[in-house]
This record gives C-alpha cells, structure tokens and sequence, in this order.
C-alpha cells in the first residue's frame, strides 16, 4: 500500500472489463472447427501467459518451452489459472501450469477439455465431477479431523484410501518416470537435482522461486515423487522407491555431476537416492538439505499444528490437495516413518531456517531447529521453516550455490 501511488495501477486483463453485448470467447471457441479450435486456445494460453508475465505481446512465449523457463512462479501460476478459467469457463486446478508444463502442452489439455464440454452429456465430465466430489469430500473430512486435533483419525482415513490404489514393487514396473522439470540453465558444472516434498500440496512447483535465482548459473531440475497425481502407483517399499528415484536422476543427469536437494521431507528422499546412487557407484557431488527433520524428530513433532496449518494456508497458492495428494502423504509418512539417515560418502549441507515458526518465538533455537550428525556443514538462513522457501527464496539459494562453488565437480 505505501507504494502504490508510486507504482500506478496494475494492467490486468480479465474477463470482467470485456463488453458484455460480446459473445464469452468459451462459446466462441466451442463452435470453432476441431482444427481451428486448437489454434485458438494456444494463441488464448501464449496470449494469456504474456499478459500475466509483463511481455507486450504473445510473440514473447515460445510454444514448446516450460512455464518455469519463462518465469512462471507459484503465485503467477494461479493469475494464469485464473484468466484462462475466465476465458474459457472451465473449473482449473491452481497447478494446471505445472501439470501441463508448457504453453503448447497446456493448450491441447484445454483444447481436450473443451471438446469434451461441446458434446452432450460426455463421459469425461461425469467421471470428472465424480472425482471431484471425492476429492472435496476427503479433503474436507481430514481438514476436520486436523481442526479438530484428530490427527489419527485423519490419517487412518487417508491411509485406508491410499491402500485402495495400485502400487509398484520395482522400478521397471514403471515405464514413464513422474514428472521432471528443468528450471534453470546455466554453466556452472555441478547440475542441481531438486527433490519434491512428501506433504500433499508438494511438487515441482515448490523449487520454482528457489530456482529462479540461479538461471543463467547453472543446470537446475525439479523431480516430482511417485503417486502424487491421480492414477499413478504408489512405492510398494521403499527400495522400489529408491530404485525408481535413482533412475529418474539418471535420466536427467546423465554422466554430468550433479548434486541432490530436497526441502523439507523432500531432503529424506535426496539423502537416501544419495546413498542408493553411491551403492551404484555414481555418487553425487553433494547432498543439500534445506530444513530437513529427521523422520520421528521431537523437535518436529511439537509443531504439527503449524505445519498442517501452513499447508492448507498454501493450498489455493500451491497445489489442490486432492485425494491422490492426500493419500500419497500419508502413505509416504507410513512408509518412511521408520527411516534413519546412514553415513554417506558424499558430503552434505543442512540449510536450516533462521527463524521458528509462529508459536515458537520463546524456544531456544536447539529446541526446535533441526540437526543431522551426517552434516558437513551447517548454515543458518532467513526466514522460518516456509518463508525460507517463499520471500526469502532467494537467499537460500545464495547459501546453497556458494557450498556447491567450493565443491569440486566429481
């Protein structure tokens, strides 16, 4: 507000100051030919995508290139969600740029969903509405039972779902590896490989302001975890899922060096993938952890409440917490909830937040920061446990880049 006067208005593009004696472009679109209609919702998402990055025109956004490269964070996500919803009339998921990750890929989801909202009464939207009806109704009974500090009783009913989805005893039972985003580029030899945290509005979406701080430097990339979106299996155990988790970073990497990072549960997965690649006998240059508690960490346990708070705070910003989502956290927690970290041979960084969360403001920073013995080195950051990763992104990724520089490359 104390700036506002100095900024000006904000240019928006929204359906609300189109003439209304117009026909809404979702009809217009729906009456076009097969063939012209995918042309036009993919000038609609590059127009869209240049308005709410700043560009002056759609000539700005190539087609085939990831949102993340253009600069599309996880707020400008949801300004993107939101116009193409107007523009187009359909219900959008706030992580509809990260499941789609690019502008062509994007349209032709559109363009599916547009073609299946022209005919009568298609298959697809019931089975739509179905699952978002069991979605709403999952997500609302746990957000109860979290209200309510029925903590367990939440969790039974989202592991009694996730025991009802299909799982994976080997990584070769999964031909088509989860998600994986490159979200910067740069010269810098060591190749950051980012691993998604296991709480249900996770994703590759979560390193995207983390990552914007080191275009131009070096080679980054977000991998998601297995399960998290709707029809994927969840790891029988957990050595399918390392076995999965190693491939992937072979898949991104190659021979190149590469350090492993992960925030919050998210650093548990790097850790181990750390270990099963040194088994291999690849190990990375380095593993960073940023946050990252100990499964079964008393310190972590005292703010459970914050931290579920924090996450449905985060829910329309970052990703819906759909039932898929929701069960895979809690089967995530089940399966790992016994894992202790292992000497490794690659060195290691704990970034830990320099702040409590809120209600912690009279702790004594031993009584609630984390701590790893397998640490090399730690360092304290601004910000607390989220905001760490959020406003002050970028300052964690200052401390994270200056341990890599003085890593030789392996």
């Amino acid at each position: 507000p104390l700036l506002r006067d100095l900024a000006g208005p904000a240019a928006r593009r929204t359906a609300a100051g189109r003439d209304s004696g117009r026909t809404h472009p979702a009809r217009r679109l729906r009456e076009l030919t097969a063939t012209a209609r995918a042309d036009a919702v993919l000038d609609l998402v590059r127009g869209v995508t240049a308005a709410v990055l700043g560009h002056p025109s759609a000539e700005a956004i190539e087609p085939g290139q990831p949102f993340l490269e253009l600069g599309l964070d996880s707020l400008t996500s949801v300004e993107l969600r939101n116009a193409l919803a107007a523009e187009t009339e359909l219900r959008l998921p706030a992580t509809i740029a990260f499941d789609h990750d690019s502008p062509l890929a994007l349209a032709g989801h559109l363009d599916t969903l547009l073609g299946a909202a022209s005919a009568e009464r298609p298959q697809a939207t019931e089975n739509s509405a179905y699952t978002t009806d069991t979605d709403e109704t999952i997500g609302r009974l746990f957000r109860r039972a979290c209200e309510e500090r029925r903590l367990r009783e939440g969790f039974d009913l989202l592991q009694s779902v996730a025991r009802l989805r299909p799982t994976f005893g080997a990584a070769a039972e999964v031909p088509a590896s989860p998600t994986s985003v490159r979200l910067a580029k740069g010269a810098e030899p060591v190749h950051l490989v980012c691993f998604s945290s296991q709480v249900a509005l996770a994703g590759v979406h979560q390193y995207a302001r983390f990552a914007s701080a080191f275009r131009d430097v070096r080679d980054v990339t977000a991998l998601a975890v297995p399960g998290f979106a709707a029809g994927e299996p969840l790891p029988a155990t957990e050595d399918a899922l390392l076995d999965l988790l190693a491939r992937m970073v072979r898949e991104q990497v190659g021979d190149a060096p590469c350090a492993l990072l992960g925030s919050s549960s998210g650093g548990v997965l790097a850790y181990a993938t750390a270990a099963r690649l040194a088994e291999e006998g690849r190990p990375p240059a380095g593993v960073v952890l940023l946050d990252t508690y100990v499964p079964g960490d008393d310190s972590l346990g005292q703010f459970e409440d914050q931290l579920l708070g924090g996450m449905f705070e985060r829910e329309e910003g970052f990703a819906r917490m759909d039932a898929a989502r929701l069960s895979a956290m809690s089967w995530y927690f089940n399966l790992l909830g016994g894992w202790r970290p292992a000497p490794i041979t690659p060195p290691v960084l704990l970034v830990r937040a320099g702040r409590p969360m809120p209600g912690g403001e009279q702790l004594a920073p031993g009584q609630w920061q984390t701590g790893w013995r397998e640490a090399d080195q730690v360092v304290d950051v601004p910000g607390n446990h989220f905001t760490m990763m959020e406003d002050l992104a970028g300052a964690t990724a200052e401390a994270v880049d200056t341990w890599l520089r003085a890593r030789p490359p392996q």
